[in-house]
């Protein structure tokens, strides 16, 4: 599974930040959210959500073995080891002081998805 972005529904509302933030860490605090809004410049671009594809085969734990894969798939803070941030090819691991965050799907029910209100965000297999 994995979150999929419409950036043309993307209004930049920043609601999907704020949950999330608010979910993991009980606070509103949007550098601690696994989801970032690029924001496009006037009107020649669009609002741009940034979050952890899932990839299968995730570069940012290519130095982990597959016990050590799976548990932090499942994590939503990482130990900031610079190399996992640079080896993201999406640039979708954001740091929190000492903390990468990482979208772990809220546990399989995205809480970002169900409170976008324009519909940007969704699930997919």
């Amino acid at each position: 599974m994995r979150i999929k972005v419409d950036q043309s529904k993307c209004t930049g509302c920043l609601i999907c930040e704020i949950t999330c933030s608010l979910v993991h860490t009980g606070q509103v605090q949007r550098e601690a959210s696994a989801i970032r809004v690029k924001f496009g410049h006037l009107d020649h671009a669009r609002h741009q959500p940034v979050v952890c594809r899932q990839c299968k085969r995730m570069l940012c734990l290519k130095s982990e073995d597959k016990k050590s894969d799976e548990m932090l798939r499942q994590s939503f803070f990482w130990k900031n080891d610079n190399h996992r941030k640079a080896d993201c090819a999406f640039d979708a691991l954001f740091a929190s002081g000492d903390n990468l965050i990482h979208c772990n799907l809220c546990g399989g029910d995205p809480e970002c998805i169900k409170s976008c209100p324009t519909g940007a965000l969704r699930l997919s297999a």
